[in-house]
């Protein structure tokens, strides 16, 4: 098993729009690099990137998601989505 294994992993519209001015390149590169999937009222972006990246973008996102149900709702989603993917043979 890679150390660091490529995920994709579908990220709420919500934390992107969050992570858009993260210092982090490699957070900024893997959403730029995603595609936008049209959820119902919202959106998702489709990012395929290395589990440490997604999970950096959990750590990015945490402080600003905690501040309304939404975007706790988001940040749990997200984490969710990580976790199955960190635990993903």
């Amino acid at each position: 098993m890679a150390a660091d294994p490529v995920a994709v992993v579908d990220v709420p519209g919500l934390v992107a729009e969050n992570l858009v001015d993260v210092a982090d390149d490699a957070v900024r590169q893997a959403l730029a690099a995603g595609q936008t999937i049209r959820r119902g009222q919202g959106y998702s972006m489709r990012v395929t990137a290395p589990v440490s990246v997604h999970a950096a973008m959990i750590e990015h996102s945490a402080t600003a998601l905690m501040q309304s149900p939404a975007g706790r709702k988001a940040h749990r989603i997200h984490s969710d989505r990580v976790e199955v993917a960190r635990t993903m043979p």
